[in-house]
């Protein structure tokens, strides 16, 4: 595989060699669109706001494809572009490769902490994309999910622009892309009936096969951990598997919530948009609260970039997802009622 990949730095450089200022600044700010913390929130706003079964489809999509990247990167530890063949590639753009090249984002500025918040530099294995991933199957979901045109038409193009970007900036492969790409889709062409016409039972059993999808790769990771690693892949690794621990948190957190909504909950998601902004912001401020709130407790700490520390930190992670996003998705709600009146009743004042 990193024969495969290293043929295609040629291609790679002359991306780099032609580079344009503008479009450059444009797209280093744009690949900050593709982050996993990001499609996230994107997916709970759909959940809050317009469609409680799509914003499920998203995060059953984005946890799924971000697992199974997880487990390829550890399978075939390709190294970055600037790692690969006799490492004569230098024409990573320095902002987009962050926090990889000395410990710190490159830009200083304020462009630069935002990288750095959202994970806009480069780390890790390179295959498959993760960016190209989470881009794909969140904003190419969003295109299948809703019918708008407007709504399609920014899907698509962001579904695209978000890769080409890895490429153009130099932190990922044509390789690295294309893969990511055919199965974000694949998974989100796959589940997107499941969701729109599927029965209760059907959505149900997706929801407790993803959680048990990601719990089968987590056990894989532990057991093909590879020998001999030395340097950065052993950091590599042992991410891999606090990303894995955390995807089961995160995904037993939205069957949780698909449980309690059929169950009890029946909320309606309509209001308007003034409430829904406060939703948003409520619902976003319980998410950071419980997760920031439950990692402190339990001490969680990045030192250390060990196996049994970054086990450790995937536990802690896991059970933060999981209080944090059931909050968000089973708990949250049950104040919409309230906010799905607000608008009714400064009518009614009115009136």
């Amino acid at each position: 595989m990193q024969e495969a990949a290293t043929a295609t730095l040629p291609f790679l450089q002359t991306l780099a060699d032609h580079r344009v200022g503008v479009l450059t600044w444009i797209l280093n700010r744009l690949t900050w669109l593709g982050d996993e913390k990001l499609f996230v929130v994107i997916a709970l706003i759909v959940v809050w706001c317009f469609s409680k079964r799509g914003g499920q489809y998203l995060l059953t999509t984005g946890f799924s494809v971000s697992g199974l990247g997880q487990t390829l990167k550890a399978i075939f530890r390709v190294p970055r572009p600037w790692n690969l063949g006799d490492g004569s590639f230098t024409g990573t753009d320095p902002m987009a490769k962050g926090s990889t090249a000395n410990g710190t984002i490159a830009d200083g500025g304020l462009s630069g902490k935002i990288a750095k918040l959202v994970g806009g530099g480069a780390d890790g294995w390179s295959f498959p994309s993760g960016h190209t991933l989470i881009s794909v199957g969140t904003y190419g979901g969003l295109a299948l999910w809703f019918k708008s045109r407007w709504v399609r038409i920014i899907g698509i193009a962001l579904a695209v622009l978000i890769p080409f970007s890895r490429m153009y900036l130099g932190v990922h492969t044509p390789l690295d892309i294309l893969l990511g790409a055919t199965l974000a889709l694949a998974i989100a062409l796959a589940l997107r009936p499941v969701f729109a016409r599927g029965s209760r039972t059907a959505v149900r059993s997706v929801l407790i096969g993803n959680v048990a999808l990601n719990a089968a790769l987590l056990a894989l990771m532990y057991l093909i951990r590879p020998a001999g690693l030395e340097g950065e892949d052993i950091g590599n690794y042992a991410s891999g598997i606090k990303n894995l621990w955390q995807l089961i948190g995160a995904a037993a957190a939205v069957a949780i919530a698909f449980e309690a909504d059929e169950r009890w909950l029946h909320y309606s998601t309509k209001a308007v948009w003034w409430a829904q902004l406060l939703k948003i912001a409520g619902g976003s401020l319980i998410l950071l609260a419980l997760q920031m709130g439950i990692q402190k407790v339990f001490g969680y700490t990045s030192d250390g970039l060990t196996l049994e520390n970054m086990t450790r930190m995937g536990i802690i992670s896991c059970a933060a997802n999981l209080v944090a996003l059931t909050g968000a998705m089973a708990v949250w709600p049950m104040t919409f009622k309230w906010f799905g009146s607000l608008g009714k009743t400064a009518a009614s004042q009115k009136a």
